[in-house]
């Protein structure tokens, strides 16, 4: 999941599922069935499988699955593998795409004391300019006004996160003078963000721990230098995609594939991609009437890159709403029902089990954010985030494998209680 350090519950519930206004008054034929018979016949086993198989890719390539590398590229060979076998005829679809990496991230406090300071290029970052910059810091509040940035002209400014993107903070910090942006999180530990677009800051910036921001901000003077070397590199990527045959209007069931290079990424979203293969062969064997397509998204921890690309080129209309799933075994994590029109069917599901469910806001987050802002209705299940998240432990055995089936499960039910039933 794209730079999410914590998710935020609107509301902890436990009411019995309603129908929405996306709900037929009536169910179809087969209806029924499907919503029985899908849920039931996820297959924990097959859940594992394909996690162990995604951490075999990242074990043998460099211990990543990071967009536009092998690693990636691997991944998207063992999807399209699996879709096959289970009588899909996947697609490769390419889209631009550019590449980033940090080749140097170095900072110091120079006054009025010296010290090393740990920062983190925020993705798509500029570098600085050759030997790095130096320069006395200056609050921003959260930066996401421009006047916030009043008296940052020929400083390093510095900002709280959250309220608004980081883009707009690195934005309004550029139009007021400043030479680069230090954003900071309450969260322990430093920031992994991204501006989201190769273009988007003109401007270094780059994360410190929040004790860190308080140490300068609290200090008469001080300056930082600063020196952080970033790649860029354009190029192309692909989602995979599948679907039923069907005239008409489709649900769209999607996972991001990509992983951050820090780390395999096997929560961060094997498990999304996991439960979306296994319910792509349930649908295929046993509900073959339902009009389902399938997405397995590229770029989606450079900020949604490759579900951008789908949905930019997309007639809303042919959508009858978007699933998305999105680290769905977190350790020690519990139920998240994205807030929009689907949440009281999931969360009746839920209830229906004895189980407790939280409505969680995860808007820009994740993949359904760019079909969100083109009308389609839009929902998933998320289960938290642990110690792991974005970091080289997020292995196969920090996976909640009876969440992962639960909340696969959910997804089922989802699926069958959704998607249109095809015509021809």
């Amino acid at each position: 999941m794209i730079a999410l350090r914590a998710a935020v519950c609107i509301a902890a519930v436990l009411v019995a599922g309603c129908a929405s206004a996306a709900e037929p008054a009536t169910a179809p034929p087969d209806r029924d069935r499907y919503v029985s018979e899908l849920p039931r016949s996820v297959s924990t086993a097959r859940l594992r499988q394909h996690l162990a198989a995604l951490q075999r890719v990242a074990d043998a390539h460099g211990g990543t699955r990071v967009a536009g590398g092998p690693g990636y590229a691997a991944s998207v060979r063992y999807v399209r593998d699996q879709l096959a076998a289970a009588g899909y005829r996947p697609q490769l679809s390419t889209f631009p795409f550019t590449s980033y990496r940090e080749r140097r991230e170095v900072a110091r406090q120079l006054t009025p004391v010296e010290r090393t300071i740990r920062v983190e290029a925020i993705d798509y970052s500029p570098s600085t300019p050759t030997g790095g910059l130096r320069g006395r810091v200056a609050p921003a509040d959260n930066g996401c006004e421009p006047g916030d940035f009043a008296g940052t002209r020929g400083r390093i400014a510095i900002a709280s996160r959250g309220v608004c993107f980081i883009f707009q903070k690195a934005q309004n910090a550029a139009a007021a003078g400043a030479t680069a942006l230090l954003v900071f999180t309450t969260e322990p530990g430093p920031i992994d963000a991204t501006l989201g677009d190769p273009n988007a800051s003109s401007i270094p910036v780059a994360a410190v721990e929040a004790p860190i921001a308080r140490s300068l901000l609290g200090t008469d003077d001080a300056t930082v230098s600063l020196e952080i070397a970033t790649e860029k590199r354009r190029t192309t990527s692909q989602n995979v995609l599948a679907g039923t045959r069907a005239q008409g209007r489709v649900l769209l069931l999607g996972a991001h594939l990509d992983s951050v290079l820090a780390g395999p990424g096997i929560n961060d979203n094997g498990t999304g991609v996991a439960a979306v293969l296994e319910i792509a062969r349930i649908v295929r064997a046993r509900a073959p009437g339902l009009a389902v397509r399938f997405a397995f998204w590229s770029g989606e921890e450079f900020g949604l890159i490759g579900s951008r690309a789908y949905a930019s080129g997309i007639d809303a209309a042919q959508l009858a709403g978007y699933l998305n799933f999105d680290m769905l075994g977190t350790r020690g994590g519990s139920a998240g029902v994205y807030k929009g029109p689907f949440a009281q069917r999931l969360l009746g599901y839920f209830k229906q089990r004895g189980q407790r469910a939280e409505i969680v806001d995860l808007t820009g987050r994740s993949d359904h954010f760019p079909f969100e802002q083109i009308g389609v209705p839009t929902g998933g299940l998320f289960a938290g985030v642990d110690e792991c998240y974005h970091a080289r432990c997020d292995r196969l055995g920090t996976v909640d494998l009876a969440l992962l089936k639960r909340l696969a499960s959910a997804a089922a039910f989802g699926v069958a209680s959704i998607a249109p039933i095809r015509t021809g």
